[in-house]
Parts: structure tokens; C-alpha cells; sequence
């Protein structure tokens, strides 16, 4: 009966090697390169023939994370998980040859000696990686030699993320041993979040081919207290975005200076704003969406100097897309209205969270408008609106008003009122009202109200839905 069942066993064995070994050596590589790298390496023991295909996986992902056990005390596991991770990589990196890795992603938990991670890092790079993603929880500044290999070696690289996962630590990269202009030729994407960078003077770096750069919380930092510019050649730009959720007042100093671009949407958002922002060619922003998020400029907390200051780089932000199309506003404090630029090719414009005196000089300054959005329009003195000059967009360009989260108060109706008085060209005027506004009746009343001013006005259409943009 043993006999049996071992040799069924055997014949199930056989079976599954056979099947394995008829698999494509791609196939088998392609398969392994989905799994994450540990248990990738784990499944090469299912069969001789795949023992060493580990080594040929396109995809890396490495997380310390995964490598601890939970018997051992506290402080022994962290220190078997570092080691273990450490040697796993290390043998990794020695045994996988010198092909080209598609994928590396590099995830950091714990706190390492930085010579070795350092090394680690270096060796990635050389290994031609194409897309490569690093985060860190803790403090991880790059070394002269790393930061040398990463400017003047990556040359193979597409994708590049560098990611800071706890709001205490960096990724510090120094630029101050390094001169010249650097060249990324094959770099479609950068995604950089809590990246300190130090320079010692103005540096140029070029991208043929960068579609995309994002950063969050990242900082430009002088080596000596010398203003300085940091210039991106981009000519296929197409995406910024800038995300502060602190300002850090020593990144004054620099200029981010964008060349060559021919940019399609551009993103700021923060709580202020100290660092003057630039393009070589504002005409190559014609046709991008602006979005402008501030947060809390004038709060208790800030100092007049941090308000007149993010005033200043606001201003020289908005002439930089004084011909853009489209833009969209949230602010949750409100800006001085005379630092609003001119917007002569204006179309289409979203605002949220806005005065109304924001919002009349934005359409003020606005000839070409053609369609208006908004959500929280503030409440506001009503003789405001009898006293405002009439902007010329109303009698000429203005066809379709959107109000957005209406609430069914008085101000919104003053509002909509004024619109369809002074609209001449109106064609559509539509409401969303609040997904919290739970009393028909005072739906049905706004309703009422804005139909009794329609009364003798010739524009075409009011709308109503529950639909939000």
C-alpha cells in the first residue's frame, strides 16, 4: 500500500516536471518577474530546471518589511531582518548578472548604516535599470559617489520615483560636487516626494523626452546662501505638478525655470509660496490647464512677510500663464485681487471656495470667457454686486454658468440673478445642489425664486441635478 501511494506521488512529481519543462524559458521568466522577488527566488525550488531563473527576473521589488520573524525578541528581529535583507540584496545583486532589469523597486523600513545602502543604491544603477522606484522612512541622504552615478550613469533610465514615507526623514541628494549640464536621455517620468536637494550654483539639466515631473515636499536648498536657478530642458513637458504641504522659506533662493517646454496641465498646490516659478517661453503654455491651490495664506500663524511673499511668486506664477485657456482656483484664503493677471485667451475657468471679489475681478479680467464653473462661492455684502463694474465677457463671450454644491442661499441667488440680468449672451445656466441638503422644499423654493427672475430675460436654459464636477 506504501509502495503505492509513493509511486502515485512520484507520478504526480514526474507529471508536473514535465509540464514545467515544456514551459518557454521566457515564459518561465516573464512569469517570475510578476511575483515579488522573494518569493520569486522561493519558486525556483519547484523545479531543477528553473533553479537559477530567479537570476533572469526583469522586475524587482525588495522590501525589508518581509524579511524579520516573529519569534525572536524585538530588538534581535530588527536586527535579523536588516541583516537578512542586507545579505538577500547583496546576493541578489552579485548573482543576476549584467542584463538589463525593466523594473527596481526599493523599499526601506528600517535604519541601515548608510554606506551600505549607499552601495546598494549604486549598484542598482549600474545594473541598466529602466524603472526605478526608491522609498525610505528614514533618513537616506545620497553620497557624492552615488549622486555621480545617478547624473552621469543612469542612462538607461525611463522612470524614476523617489519617495520619503515619513514626514521626519529625506532623501538628501547634494549637487555641490557636481558641475556641468547633466543629460537624462531616455527619462519619460519623474515623481519626486521629500527629496532635498543642495546646490552650490545654478545647474542645467537637460530631458529629451521627460513627459512628466511631480513633486511633493521637495526642497531646492543653496550650499552658501547664493540665489541660484534650476533649469529643466524639457521640449516634450507636458505635466507639472508642485505640492507643498509646508513652505520652506529657504527654497526662496531658488528659481525653477522650465525650457523649451510645450506644457498641457500645471498644478500648484500649498499652503503658501516662496519660490519664484518661470518659464523661458510663456507662449508655451497656451494651451495648458492652470491649477492654483492655496491653503491657509493668511492665517493666524503666518507672518505678513510669508503673505506678501507668496503674493509676489502668485503674481509672477499667473503672468507666466497669462495666455493659458483654461484654469481652475481653490483658495481657502483669499488673495489680493490686484495681483490677478489679465487673461486674454481665457475660456473656461473653475473657482472653488472664492469671494466674490475674486471671482468678479477674475471675469473682469477675462474678455474671452466662455464657461464658468464654481462650487462655495462665499457669502458677501450684496451691494457688492450693484456697485461691480459689468464685465464685458457677460455682454459678449459667457454662454454657460455651472454653480456647483449649491446650499440655497440667499447670496447664491443674488448671484444667479446678477449673472442673468447682465448675461446678454447666456445659454445655459445649470445647479448641482448639495449631496447633504436634505429638505426638498428648499430646493424646490430655489427653483421658484430663480424662475421668477428669469421672467422677461431671453436666455435660454436652467438646469438642475445632483451631479458634481
Amino acid at each position: 500500500m506504501d509502495l503505492a501511494v509513493g509511486s502515485s506521488t512520484h507520478k504526480k512529481h514526474k507529471a508536473k516536471d514535465d509540464i514545467i519543462s515544456h514551459l518557454p524559458e521566457s515564459l518561465i521568466t516573464h512569469i517570475l518577474s510578476f511575483l515579488p522577488t522573494k518569493d520569486a527566488v522561493r519558486t525556483c525550488v519547484l523545479s531543477k530546471r528553473w533553479i537559477e531563473k530567479w537570476t533572469l527576473i526583469t522586475k524587482v521589488e525588495l522590501d525589508d518589511s518581509v524579511f524579520y520573524s516573529s519569534k525572536k525578541k524585538t530588538s534581535e528581529r530588527k536586527t535579523l531582518q536588516q541583516q537578512c535583507f542586507i545579505n538577500f540584496v547583496n546576493r541578489f545583486l552579485l548573482l543576476t548578472g549584467t542584463h538589463t532589469v525593466e523594473s527596481f523597486s526599493l523599499a526601506i523600513a528600517n535604519n541601515y548604516d548608510l554606506s551600505v545602502l549607499n552601495t546598494l543604491i549604486t549598484c542598482i544603477l549600474k545594473k541598466r535599470v529602466k524603472k526605478l522606484s526608491i522609498s525610505s522612512s528614514e533618513e537616506l541622504p545620497f553620497s557624492a559617489l552615488t549622486t555621480h552615478y545617478l547624473f552621469n550613469h543612469a542612462t538607461c533610465l525611463e522612470e524614476l520615483v523617489l519617495t520619503r514615507t515619513s514626514s521626519y526623514s529625506a532623501i538628501e541628494i547634494p549637487l555641490y560636487k557636481i558641475s556641468g549640464v547633466f543629460l537624462f536621455t531616455r527619462l519619460k517620468q519623474l515623481d519626486l516626494c521629500g527629496v532635498k536637494f543642495t546646490f552650490d550654483k545654478s545647474q542645467h539639466i537637460i530631458f529629451p523626452v521627460l513627459n512628466k515631473f511631480e513633486t511633493y515636499n521637495c526642497s531646492w536648498l543653496s550650499a552658501h546662501d547664493v540665489t541660484f536657478t534650476f533649469e529643466l530642458k524639457a521640449p516634450l513637458l507636458e505635466t507639472v505638478y508642485i505640492g507643498q504641504y509646508w513652505v520652506n522659506r529657504e527654497s526662496r533662493r531658488c528659481k525653477i525655470k522650465f525650457s523649451d517646454s510645450h506644457l498641457k496641465e500645471f498644478t500648484y498646490s500649498s499652503n503658501g509660496m516662496s519660490q519664484a516659478i518661470v518659464l523661458s517661453d510663456p507662449s508655451s503654455a497656451c494651451n495648458a490647464t492652470l491649477s492654483i491651490i492655496l491653503y491657509h495664506v493668511n492665517s493666524d500663524n503666518v507672518s505678513s512677510d510669508s503673505v506678501q511673499e507668496t503674493e509676489s511668486c502668485v503674481c509672477l506664477l499667473l503672468k507666466q500663464f497669462s495666455q493659458v485657456k483654461r484654469i481652475k482656483f481653490e483658495f481657502q484664503t483669499q488673495p489680493n485681487v490686484a495681483i490677478l493677471s489679465k487673461f486674454a485667451m481665457l475660456s473656461h475657468l473653475e473657482l472653488r471656495d472664492v469671494s466674490i471679489e475674486v471671482l468678479l475681478g477674475l471675469i473682469q479680467n477675462s474678455p474671452a470667457l466662455n464657461t464658468l464653473f464654481f462650487k462655495r462661492i462665499l457669502e458677501f455684502n450684496h451691494e457688492l454686486l450693484n456697485s461691480a463694474a459689468v464685465p464685458n465677457c457677460l455682454t459678449s463671450t459667457l454662454k454657460v454658468v455651472k454653480f456647483g454644491d449649491v446650499q440655497g442661499d440667499e447670496h447664491e441667488l443674488l448671484l444667479a440673478k446678477y449673472l442673468m440680468e447682465n448675461g446678454t449672451v447666456l445659454e445655459r445656466m445649470s445647479f448641482s445642489f448639495d449631496e447633504y441638503l436634505g429638505e426638498p422644499k428648499v430646493i424646490e423654493e430655489f427653483k421658484e425664486k430663480l424662475y421668477s427672475f428669469k421672467k422677461g430675460i431671453s436666455f435660454a436654459i436652467l438646469e438642475f441635478s445632483n451631479d458634481y464636477y
